[in-house]
């Protein structure tokens, strides 16, 4: 046999050998934490899915119904849950085949066609194949329930959501974002929040932090045509106001704003004539106001509007009894 021959010979072998632990690998994509024990244990992480399911088999027994069962968030101080972390416990198993999904059956991570196997009992670890979360990312198909909204505050307390479900916008700043109930990379300690529009058209959607910042998509708005769990970072990083800015207020053609406070639950505007375009028939207006608004009840504001350069008489609050503007009677 020529050096030639023998030469392709050997390269041959390597490529067989190289094939072979190629499709070893291939099935087993899956670490091993630890062996031992009772039962298959599978650790998965995912950046992508909000609720991944396991669909799996346990030794020659029937496959589950797809979806399979819901994973939960892992407890294990290694893998914790905050960073993506799910568990699913097969608590008498000592063979597992598996694959994950995004909890309703759309997306699958199956091992590129291979699926997981696991032959010996003990606790298994798999990073999702299907990765690189963005935000405005569907992070779970629909379900039938409409648009499921998460929302990673950032530098925001509180958060806001103001949409547009095909009948209109919310009166901004629109409602208040509850804490996400998610675990997984959306947990609540994130800083991540959700809401839920039942509507199964179209949205159109901004956040803001209620005192007028906002995170509008760079003005072009967050839209979405089809129900589904969708999950937002804050794209608008600027430190929040402790009350609402200037921009926040319409001027009108008689005073602008100027400036806003807010304090020990009064909130106090200051305003400035527009005298190229106030009408002067009845005299000059006064060339600065002060505005007050005190929430008195539940359902009420007391609304004081002064003279700022001028002081005035008051009825002594001493000779008259306070009101019960806005009591409820019940």
């Amino acid at each position: 046999m020529t050096f030639k021959a023998q030469l392709h010979r050997a390269v041959a072998l390597f490529g067989c050998i190289a094939l072979v632990f190629s499709l070893a690998s291939f099935g087993h994509a899956q670490t091993t934490v630890s062996t031992g024990g009772t039962g298959v244990h599978i650790l998965f992480q995912t950046d992508k899915w909000v609720t991944p399911s396991i669909h799996y088999k346990a030794g020659t027994s029937s496959w589950t119904t797809s979806p399979g069962v819901a994973m939960t968030a892992s407890t294990n101080a290694a893998y914790p849950a905050n960073d993506g972390w799910f568990l699913f416990d097969a608590a008498a198993a000592t063979s597992l085949e598996f694959v994950f999904n995004d909890g309703v059956s759309v997306v699958w991570d199956n091992n590129n066609n291979a699926n997981y196997k696991v032959s010996a009992a003990g606790t298994y670890s798999v990073v999702s194949k299907v990765s690189g979360f963005k935000t405005g990312d569907l992070v779970r198909p629909s379900d039938g329930t409409g648009y499921h909204i998460l929302f990673q505050a950032v530098t925001w307390a509180k958060p806001y959501i103001h949409f547009n479900a095909g009948s209109g916008w919310t009166t901004a700043p629109g409602y208040a974002m509850a804490r996400s109930t998610y675990v997984g990379k959306f947990l609540a300690a994130n800083g991540w929040f959700q809401y839920a529009i039942s509507s199964t058209s179209s949205v159109e959607i901004a956040f803001n932090d209620g005192n007028g910042i906002w995170d509008s998509n760079l003005n072009a708005n967050y839209v979405r045509s089809s129900p589904g769990t969708y999950a937002f970072v804050n794209q608008n990083t600027q430190t929040p106001t402790t009350a609402p800015s200037v921009q926040g207020y319409v001027n009108g053609p008689g005073y602008a704003v100027t400036s806003t406070s807010e304090s020990a639950g009064v909130l106090t505007i200051n305003l400035q004539v527009n005298s190229a375009t106030t009408d002067t028939s009845y005299g000059s207006d006064l060339s600065a106001l002060v505005v007050t608004v005190t929430k008195t009840q539940s359902d009420s504001v007391r609304v004081k509007i002064v003279d700022k350069s001028n002081k005035r008489w008051e009825v002594p609050k001493s000779i008259f009894t306070a009101g019960t503007l806005g009591s409820d009677s019940t």
